[in-house]
């Protein structure tokens, strides 16, 4: 079905909770100057681990976004949610109380689970019995512990899903989300993602896994780098309210931008780093841009993966080429997330929320770190500082461990 004739699907209302800023408000002025929430780490001794820094949310506080008794009955990662789609409801002015609950749902991805909260209930039973553990240990860890928190606290009655597909979850979150309104399942859904992975035994699978660079360099992850070892992993939320266009309209909603095209892909990779082959990458590329119907002209810059492992810029790198032709020498790009870190399923939707902005600002947020950029990528990167835009569209995409890739589209206003 061709996208025209389809029920239009825009974006109304952004929440974000990142190491590099909360509130959309901190997180854009942080980001558009190119600032860092990549630090070391605080929460926990880090002496014995291979990585000390990382992008860490260490300025929240839960007491502002959930009381005492539901913050001791789930995870922080599920705190990181609510305080996103509190501001996102917000931002969006939509009052959940006048919709109809069954057109309203929720698709809130996340990969980790309530790893910090079963680890805390391990460490309960281990040490003072089996009494000690809490009763809520078995829903508080896992990845649906925030969309079902979210539909009890809101009274969603309507389509809800939890996407779990590695570092490409967010993207998917939007993805599914956009496919249900445009089909006519709901009106209005709080999508995007949350993770609260950082804690030792999170970080030692990580490097022992070899996806992540090791040391205490708050600059190391640097994609698309000579030098690059690896990405940091970070945590957080991104929220953005997705609704009907008609139904925006009709309420008065500013629109950030419209969802237009979506691909997704798989390598067949196995469970290994995103390929050097950017054959099935590409593919997902064009499936958006072909939904959308935009070409390379309409575009006014990519968000990259930037896995920073070498063969996998390689892969990303050559879909770009196999994409986007002899157009890529002018079309920029850029890895926003440098100033964030990975955070698995919330890098796709504070990508998004990064995009919309940046649409909203004209500028195009720097990638930073990247100072010995490899020449043989061909890559026309957005360095440093951010640059004009004048272009209304915006191409995100994501890969995964695995092999998924997933490539969202989305217009300026509507």
């Amino acid at each position: 079905m061709a996208h025209h004739s389809r029920r239009r699907v825009v974006i109304t209302g952004l929440g974000v909770v990142a190491p590099n800023g909360l509130g959309k408000g901190a997180f854009w002025h942080a980001t558009q100057a190119g600032r860092p929430g990549i630090r070391p780490i605080q929460r926990f001794p880090t002496d014995n681990l291979p990585l000390r820094v990382a992008g860490e949310v260490n300025d929240f506080a839960v007491e502002d976004f959930v009381d005492r008794k539901l913050a001791n009955r789930t995870d922080r990662m599920t705190h990181f949610a609510f305080a996103a789609i509190q501001e996102a409801l917000s931002d969006a002015r939509l009052v959940l109380a006048q919709e109809h609950p069954q057109r309203v749902g929720a698709v809130i991805a996340n990969t980790q689970g309530g790893i910090e909260y079963a680890l805390h209930q391990i460490v309960a039973l281990h040490t003072r019995g089996p009494r000690a553990m809490s009763v809520y240990t078995a829903i508080a860890w896992l990845q649906v512990a925030n969309v079902g928190q979210t539909s009890i606290r809101f009274g969603l009655q309507g389509y809800c899903k939890t996407p779990v597909n590695d570092a490409v979850s967010g993207l998917d979150a939007l993805g599914l989300a956009f496919r249900a309104i445009a089909r006519g399942a709901a009106d209005v859904l709080i999508t995007g993602g949350c993770e609260a992975l950082l804690n030792p035994y999170t970080l030692l699978v990580w490097t022992k896994r070899g996806h992540c660079a090791v040391g205490d360099d708050p600059r190391m992850y640097r994609p698309f780098d000579r030098r690059a070892a690896g990405l940091v992993p970070a945590e957080g939320a991104g929220i953005c309210i997705v609704e009907e266009y008609e139904h925006a309209r009709q309420r008065g909603a500013h629109i950030y931008a419209e969802l237009i095209g979506y691909g997704q892909t798989n390598d067949a990779h196995g469970l290994l780093p995103p390929s050097s082959q950017g054959k099935y990458y590409s593919r997902a590329m064009c499936l958006a841009m072909q939904e959308g119907s935009i070409t390379s002209k309409d575009i006014a810059y990519v968000s990259l993966d930037g896995r920073a492992l070498p063969s996998s810029d390689r892969g990303e790198a050559e879909a770009l080429r196999s994409t986007f032709g002899t157009d890529l020498e002018q079309l920029p790009v850029s890895v926003p997330r440098t100033m964030l870190g990975h955070s698995h399923a919330a890098a796709g939707a504070l990508d998004t929320i990064t995009a919309l902005l940046a649409l909203q600002h004209n500028l195009i947020p720097p990638t930073i770190n990247c100072e010995e950029l490899e020449p043989s990528y061909g890559l026309n990167l957005v360095r440093d500082e951010a640059r004009p835009l004048s272009q209304p569209v915006v191409l995100l995409g994501g890969r995964g461990v695995g092999g998924a890739n997933a490539v969202m589209a989305i217009r300026k206003g509507a």
